[in-house]
């Protein structure tokens, strides 16, 4: 029993769309994941190099106010310097305490506490210079601040100095990681897009295998149903000629001896007799019916298709259509068509047949013509009346009369089509090879 390919293909799918998300939701993931390090890197950073430009800023202002202090620039005493360096004092410790708050959490602890025992350092020798200025040792106090003070204001600014330089080493070092990681990110990107090629070409390769087994089977099974479908048109067509033999010759034979006999029955009754005109009639429906059984019986099968060709067969069919119907049909040919082949030349003929019931029963129309023409070795037919046209809708397609006609041309390896006439009505085109060998041979 074959399996049908469905399950798996359906699977594979499945597979390549969970990949494919799951692929998807890594890359968002971890592409936010290094957004959000280096942005949150980048603010600390920036928060933390902002604070210590406020205290280089800071200490810069303390410097100014020791020289003019030390270089007596105002005619002040060395204790009224106190507030003005409290207040300066204020704001470096808040800027000290905020950017403790925002330093990097690469920076060694070890720098941090240097900075803060330096700046105490610095805070307390100062206290003793307001000290020893407050016990009248104004020169003392000042030469305090040249020597050890700004000594201890030097160190501060070389500390605050390379704190700022740590964190550029510590931003570069951000962004060699983050680079680091885009490049991890990309490696394992191209090896998901590698394995989803690969699950894609095994799902594509499997596919294209199970459709080709697919249309092999299918064209197996359509060589299989063409035979039997020419075969079931050759017993439809034995049939028909079987049944046209027996009553051309066993009915027909019957109604010519009743025929017959009527005649010599009408020939030895008295002239005067009253039933001369009743055997007369009876001779004349027994000749007409013997008439439209030999009729019945060429519709059937066409004798003088096998007698005179494909092409003498449609005319006398056009010619009986006509008379029947009460339709002017005409039949046109193009010069010669050539030889057919005889397995060829019933369906042919059954095509035009169909295709004129359709005429009398559906178009309506009073006028049809039937044309053939031989082009580039295969013989084109056209049915055209100026009826009522195409129905609307798939009818067309439904029609079993319409199957019949395109099956029959399908198997003599030819084509049918079915269009709109100008200015109304319809046109049935079939094209098939003269050179055609019937299928069920």
């Amino acid at each position: 029993m074959n399996r049908s390919p469905s399950l798996p293909l359906v699977v594979g799918l499945v597979v390549s769309l969970v990949t494919i998300a799951g692929m998807g939701w890594y890359t968002v993931r971890e592409v936010r994941t290094l957004r959000d390090e280096q942005t949150a890197i980048s603010d600390r950073n920036r928060r933390d190099s902002l604070q210590l430009i406020r205290i280089q800023s800071n200490l810069a202002t303390v410097a100014t106010a020791l020289r003019d202090m030390a270089d007596r620039v105002e005619p002040y005493p060395v204790i009224y310097w106190r507030q003005t360096f409290e207040r300066l004092r204020t704001d470096l410790d808040q800027a000290i305490a905020l950017e403790t708050t925002y330093s990097p959490a690469e920076r060694p602890e070890e720098q941090q506490r240097r900075l803060r025992e330096s700046v105490d350092r610095f805070w307390s020798a100062l206290d003793e210079v307001f000290t020893q200025a407050a016990g009248g040792d104004e020169e003392g106090a000042l030469a305090r601040v040249r020597t050890s003070v700004g000594a201890q204001h030097q160190e501060l600014v070389g500390l605050v100095s390379q704190l700022l330089v740590l964190n550029t080493r510590v931003q570069e070092d951000a962004i060699q990681r983050n680079r680091e990681v885009y490049e991890r990110v990309v490696r394992e990107i191209v090896v998901l897009v590698a394995a989803l090629l690969v699950l894609v070409a095994l799902i594509g390769a499997y596919t294209i295998w199970a459709n080709r087994r697919a249309f092999q089977e299918v064209a197996r099974l359509s060589d299989q149903l063409r035979t039997l479908s020419w075969r079931m048109l050759r017993i439809q067509e034995d049939l028909q000629q079987s049944f046209s033999r027996e009553l051309h010759d066993d009915v027909g034979q019957v109604f010519t001896a009743i025929g017959t006999l009527l005649g010599r029955v009408k020939r030895n009754l008295p002239v005067e007799s009253p039933l001369v005109s009743d055997v007369e009639e009876i001779l004349g429906i027994a000749q007409q019916t013997l008439e439209r059984i030999r009729v019945q019986s060429r519709l059937l099968h066409p004798t003088v298709l096998d007698d005179f060709g494909l092409e003498k067969a449609v005319e006398w069919y056009v010619e009986q259509f006509g008379r029947q119907h009460d339709i002017a049909t005409h039949f046109e040919v193009a010069g010669p068509i050539g030889v057919v082949p005889p397995e060829s030349n019933i369906h042919i003929y059954r095509i035009v047949q169909e295709a004129l019931t359709n005429v009398s029963k559906h178009a309506g129309a009073k006028e049809a013509w039937v044309r053939m023409a031989q082009r580039n070795g295969r013989l084109a037919l056209a049915i055209e009346d100026r009826g009522r046209g195409l129905p609307a809708g798939d009818a067309v397609a439904r029609g079993v009369g319409l199957v019949s006609m395109r099956e029959r041309a399908e198997l003599m390896g030819g084509t049918f089509a079915i269009r709109p006439a100008a200015p109304r009505g319809v046109i049935v085109d079939v094209e098939v090879p003269l050179g055609l060998r019937a299928l069920g041979n």
